[in-house]
């Protein structure tokens, strides 16, 4: 057999390589607790809050005040309960119970203290179902739907007037202040239940239109309007923003039809000065509701890496529950959350900016929003520094590209006002179909990105406004 000689002793070869080997395991973790230690050494300290940081949280510590009795949000809380129910004492008693959820408190659907009841819809008027599936917008279809469903309007009003009521009463709730879910187990508002509201309000308001009953018409749209505007310039979270976009663009397409069906001459006395009112700064603007979306994911970073659940954030999908915990706390002391949350302030404040221009600008801003949300990181990308290591992952790895859409959804809203006023306007004049194109292009009012005339549709017999939002949710069509 092979041996070595050492002082007069044989030494197995296959005993030297085990000594190679401990020595090299040896050093490796010698290695590796020695970098370990210098990264703790390298991330001791988080750095204090940034100016955009601190700028964030004045901006939401300082939101208007609202008592829970002016607070549409704290009633929208409650909209959903059964008819016989309060929706206020509802919606206290549910935003009071989002307050208290916390990472490690249960949580159960079941311990809702509001739920929500849906079950009006089933009872509701096939008649019914089909105007409120054709109209989802003011399209031709529901024109015709409307035109011939007057009798079921009005039965489906009387069938579902404690929600018209209801939403009535939401609608003259002078403030809208949020409590912004920290949690994303709290439940969202039910706004499905809400919109059915504006949908029977809408209803209501096309019945007054066939009686022309102009100032009846008049006091629900400017209603339903004013809300949905103070909304969508006073939303702290995302998904209400959209909803008021969503509502405003159903409003002035179906609000259409309403003054439609009002005699020429007095259409436009059914029109609410909101109409004509151009979108403010702060209807547009997306800074407040993405300061919302900032507190948000700063408490589910915060939240998810010290108990060892980081990993969802990457979708790395694994059930090793005890390497989740003993992996996610060997990184904690490589996360730096301030600096982490500095940066992620930065980034929606430069985006916010990007897209804060005036609209024949937009195009450009959005396309700079989206290369901001895109490359969130630049500088600072994942392994390039020792600081805050699993910060720049978490940051690169949740690139917000997601967001730079909205700025579009947003301002489409003021085109799909324009493309409603003028509308009206050239059927009070009771201009011929035939000489619609040439109106709209002697017409001063015009399309907001590129200062070109509306679109007229000879087939749909409509206005057209086709605005930065994608795909076929950008076109909005206005019957004449």
């Amino acid at each position: 057999m092979e041996t070595d000689s050492c002082e007069g002793m044989a030494v197995p070869i296959w005993k030297r390589i085990l000594k190679w080997l401990a020595w090299l395991v040896g050093g490796t973790l010698t290695l590796a607790v020695v970098a370990y230690l210098v990264l703790l050494v390298i991330n001791w300290r988080d750095v204090p809050p940034s100016e955009s940081a601190r700028r964030l949280e004045a901006l939401y510590r300082n939101r208007p005040a609202a008592s829970d009795a002016d607070n549409g949000y704290v009633y929208v809380m409650g909209f959903s309960v059964a008819a016989d129910a309060d929706p206020q004492a509802a919606g206290i008693r549910r935003v009071e119970w989002i307050r208290k959820i916390t990472p490690q408190s249960r949580y159960s659907s079941a311990d809702d203290p509001a739920p929500g009841d849906s079950s009006y819809r089933s009872s509701r008027l096939p008649s019914a179902k089909q105007i409120v599936d054709v109209c989802q917008a003011g399209s031709g279809k529901c024109a015709l739907a409307l035109e011939g469903g007057e009798d079921t309007l009005r039965e489906w009003i009387g069938d579902e007037k404690w929600l018209l009521d209801r939403y009535r009463t939401l609608l003259h709730r002078p403030g809208w202040l949020e409590t912004v879910p920290l949690d994303i187990r709290a439940p969202l508002p039910a706004y499905a239940t809400v919109l059915d509201g504006q949908r029977l309000l809408l209803a209501q308001a096309y019945v007054f239109a066939k009686e022309k009953n102009a100032a009846g018409v008049r006091e629900l749209l400017g209603d339903d309007v004013r809300f949905w505007r103070h909304v969508l310039a006073s939303s702290d979270i995302l998904i209400t923003k959209m909803i008021a976009v969503a509502a405003l663009h159903r409003h002035f397409s179906v609000g259409n039809l309403v003054l439609r069906r009002l005699p020429a001459q007095t259409e436009l006395q059914g029109m609410p000065p909101e109409w004509t009112t151009p979108m403010t700064d702060d209807e547009r603007s997306l800074l407040r509701t993405f300061t919302g979306e900032w507190m948000f994911g700063d408490s589910l970073i915060r939240d998810a890496l010290p108990s060892g659940s980081w990993h969802a954030l990457l979708d790395f999908n694994t059930d090793e529950r005890f390497i989740d915990k003993l992996s996610g706390r060997l990184l904690v002391p490589f996360f730096q959350p301030q600096e982490t949350s500095n940066r992620r302030a930065t980034m929606f404040i430069r985006a916010t900016e990007a897209m804060s221009v005036p609209f024949e600008k937009l195009p450009a801003g959005l396309a700079q929003a989206g290369t901001i949300f895109k490359q969130p990181g630049a500088g600072n990308r994942p392994f390039t520094r020792l600081y805050n290591p699993v910060g720049d992952l978490l940051f690169n790895a949740a690139a917000e590209e997601g967001f730079s859409p909205y700025g579009a959804r947003v301002a489409d809203v003021e085109g799909s006002r324009r493309a409603a006023v003028l509308s009206a306007n050239l059927r009070n004049r009771k201009v011929d179909v035939q000489k619609i194109s040439a109106e709209l292009a002697a017409s001063e009012i015009r399309a907001p990105y590129d200062g070109k005339p509306f679109e007229w549709d000879v087939g749909e017999q409509a206005i057209v406004f086709v605005g930065l939002e994608r795909n076929e949710r950008g076109r909005h069509a206005f019957k004449y």
